[in-house]
C-alpha cells in the first residue's frame, strides 16, 4: 500500500484542502468587508480598501494553487 496521495483520483492533499478553505475564508472576509462599506457601518480608508483589496486578491490565488496542488 502506498502513502502517497492519487493525483487522479481527485484526492486532496493537506495542503490543498487547506488552501482550499483558506481562499474560501477569504472571499466571505472580502464578501463582509464590502457589504460593511456598502451598508455604511464603517467609512472607507486607505487601511480597509487595502484590506479588501487585498483579500479579493489573496482568494483567487489561494484557489489557484490548491488546483496546482492536487
Amino acid at each position: 500500500m502506498s502513502t502517497q496521495p492519487n493525483k487522479q483520483s481527485g484526492n486532496l492533499t493537506g495542503a490543498a484542502l487547506y488552501l482550499r478553505w483558506l481562499g474560501l475564508l477569504c472571499a466571505v472576509m472580502a464578501l463582509f468587508c464590502l457589504g460593511v462599506f456598502l451598508i455604511g457601518y464603517k467609512d472607507l480608508s486607505l487601511g480597509r480598501v487595502a484590506t479588501f483589496l487585498a483579500l479579493c486578491v489573496a482568494s483567487p490565488v489561494c484557489f489557484w494553487l490548491s488546483k496546482r496542488l492536487r
